[in-house]
C-alpha cells in the first residue's frame, strides 16, 4: 500500500514538473521542500539570442539603405591655370620717310624756283643722317628718242646733285642714274602726264 502511494506520488510530481515547465512557473514540492527551477521558455530564449548576440559585440544592424550607402566623393577643384604671359605690344610703326621729287620744264634741266625749296628740305634731311646715301634718278616724258632722253635725264639728275652739294651734302653720298623715258610714272598721253614724268626722283639708301 505504501509502495503504491509512493509510486503515484512520484508520477504526480513528474506531471506537475512537466506542466510547470510548459507554463514557465516554479513549483515547490511539499515532499522535499525544494524549488525546482522551470526550464526556460523556448520563445524567451529565442528572443534573448536575437537581442543579445554571442560574443558581446554591438547589436547587428539591418542592411543599409541606398541613401546610407551613398558616400560623398571629395570635390576636386581644378588647379588654377598659369597666367599666359602677355605678348609685348608691337612697336609703333615708323612713318615712311621719302625724299620729295622735283620737276622740270619740257626739254629743260634747269632747276625751277618751286623746286628749290624741295631740294633745301631734302638737304636738311640728308645732313641729319650722315650714314645714309641717296640715289637721284633722271626721268623724261615719252616724246623724243630714247638716246636723247637718256642724256636729258642724266643732266636733270646732275643738276639736282649739284644743288644738294651747294647746300652742304657730301658729294660722295650722292649717286645719279638716268632712265630716260623707259620708266614713266604716268602712261597717259597728255600734258599733265608728261609733266609728272619730267622729274628727278630721290631714293634713300
Amino acid at each position: 500500500m505504501t509502495t503504491k502511494m509512493t509510486g503515484w506520488l512520484f508520477v504526480g510530481l513528474v506531471g506537475v514538473a512537466v506542466i510547470a515547465g510548459c507554463t514557465g512557473q516554479r513549483v515547490t514540492t511539499a515532499v522535499e521542500g525544494q524549488v525546482i527551477p522551470s526550464a526556460p521558455s523556448p520563445t524567451v530564449s529565442a528572443e534573448r539570442e536575437t537581442r543579445q548576440p554571442s560574443g558581446g559585440g554591438p547589436p547587428a544592424t539591418g542592411p543599409l539603405t541606398e541613401e546610407r550607402r551613398v558616400v560623398q566623393e571629395p570635390s576636386v577643384t581644378a588647379p588654377p591655370s598659369e597666367p599666359t604671359p602677355a605678348e609685348p605690344a608691337p612697336a609703333p610703326s615708323q612713318p615712311q620717310v621719302a625724299l620729295a621729287d622735283i620737276y622740270f620744264d619740257y626739254d629743260q634741266h634747269v632747276i625751277r624756283s618751286n623746286a628749290q625749296s624741295v631740294l633745301e628740305t631734302n638737304a636738311v634731311f640728308l645732313k641729319a643722317r650722315p650714314d645714309r646715301t641717296v640715289l637721284i634718278e633722271g626721268h623724261c616724258d615719252e616724246r623724243g628718242t630714247s638716246a636723247y632722253n637718256l642724256v636729258l635725264g642724266e643732266r636733270r639728275a646732275s643738276a639736282a646733285k649739284r644743288y644738294l652739294q651747294d647746300l652742304g651734302v657730301t658729294p660722295s653720298r650722292i649717286t645719279i642714274v638716268s632712265y630716260g623715258k623707259e620708266r614713266p610714272f604716268c602712261t597717259e598721253h597728255s600734258e599733265a602726264c608728261w609733266q609728272s614724268n619730267r622729274r628727278a626722283h630721290f631714293r634713300l639708301q
